[in-house]
């Protein structure tokens, strides 16, 4: 009886570490895109990355979030670049015809958010998305804006090109 009990113990223990050893580090040679927030500006480097997977890493704040803006005009429809008139929307917080993704980095215990600093996870500040060549847009802050004031966030457009 004992045993058996040693051996569940185990096994929950296991499943447990996996679940919390949630961190994904960064294939070696991926595109890496570095995010940095500020009150007036979004700014990406490199502001242009090949189609494919892409790793936006959140470098400034450190306990900051963004948003990732990608077109999907219908429920049905795939998602994929923004047209210009998606952009001239998106400035005035005009998200119709949107998929909008995001990272939100911190917010675990600060040994966690150190630990997980350039990985992928709960407590990461990286997110990997799929491009396709055209536009997309990173938002520091919620797309459509304040609604009491009508401001909206500072914003960066990702070119994808081949």
């Amino acid at each position: 009886m004992v045993r058996f009990r040693t051996g569940v113990a185990i096994v929950l223990l296991v499943l447990l570490t996996s679940a919390c050893g949630r961190a994904t580090r960064i294939p070696d040679g991926a595109q890496v895109v570095h995010v940095v927030i500020t009150s007036s500006d979004v700014r990406l480097t490199p502001a242009t990355v090949r189609p494919g997977d892409v790793y936006l890493v959140l470098d400034a704040p450190s306990d900051g979030s963004f948003a990732f803006v990608e077109r999907k005009p219908a429920a049905d429809a795939t998602h994929g670049p923004l047209t210009e008139e998606d952009l001239a929307r998106l400035a005035v917080g005009d998200t119709g015809g949107a998929a909008i993704g995001g990272l939100d980095a911190g917010g675990c215990s600060p040994e966690q958010d150190a630990e997980d600093r350039g990985q992928m996870g709960p407590c990461g500040n990286v997110m990997m998305i799929t491009v396709l060549e055209g536009m997309y847009a990173i938002v520091g802050g919620s797309p459509e804006g304040d609604p009491m004031t009508g401001r909206v966030p500072p914003r960066a457009v990702l070119e994808v090109s081949r």
